[in-house]
């Protein structure tokens, strides 16, 4: 099967949302976004990928089955939908994600989620260098204030850049699943 999207919903775990002193631009917003994202790609018939941060080791920020690391509920995974795990900002990188996607004859990505700066734009990056079309939803991903610039700066700032370089950015209400 080929030219299937897929969406791919990256680190929406509830360490992003519960760490003291780091509260994600917009982030109920955006979870929100992301929540009428899947539902129209589950309408649709569209795959929900999703990927989850793991760190190695008991105590870890991001250890495997421990409440930092599960996948928010208001988006959690469902019977059929694919998670793949990354130790790494690049989703590709030591994970079954590329395999995945090859097997669904994925070739169009969209793509949302955290850290807009981190995982989201490695791995949105590493997508056009893995041959895949993408598109990026820009009200559908976020980032925290960094002490240099805020999390509403550096969504800005990477929908520009992003932007008909490595992919396309649109808004929620302008995906289409068809």
């Amino acid at each position: 099967m080929s030219g299937q999207t897929v969406l791919v919903v990256i680190d929406v775990q509830n360490i992003m949302f519960e760490t003291p002193g780091y509260t994600p631009f917009e982030g109920e917003r955006v979870l929100g976004n992301i929540q009428t994202l899947i539902a129209r790609a589950r309408e649709h018939g569209v795959p929900v990928h999703y990927i989850q941060h793991t760190t190695e080791g008991m105590g870890t920020e991001f250890e495997k089955d421990s409440h930092n690391w599960l996948i928010r509920p208001e988006i959690a995974p469902k019977d059929g939908d694919r998670v793949s795990m990354k130790t790494s900002y690049d989703a590709f990188w030591k994970t079954d994600f590329d395999a995945n996607l090859k097997e669904m004859g994925a070739d169009r990505l969209i793509f949302c989620g955290l850290q807009t700066e981190c995982c989201v734009d490695t791995t949105v990056r590493s997508a056009l260098a893995h041959g895949y079309d993408s598109v990026l939803v820009g009200d559908a991903h976020t980032s925290y204030d960094n002490g240099v610039i805020t999390g509403e700066q550096i969504v800005a700032h990477h929908n520009q850049t992003l932007n008909r370089r490595f992919c396309q950015v649109i808004p929620t209400q302008d995906v289409c699943f068809d």
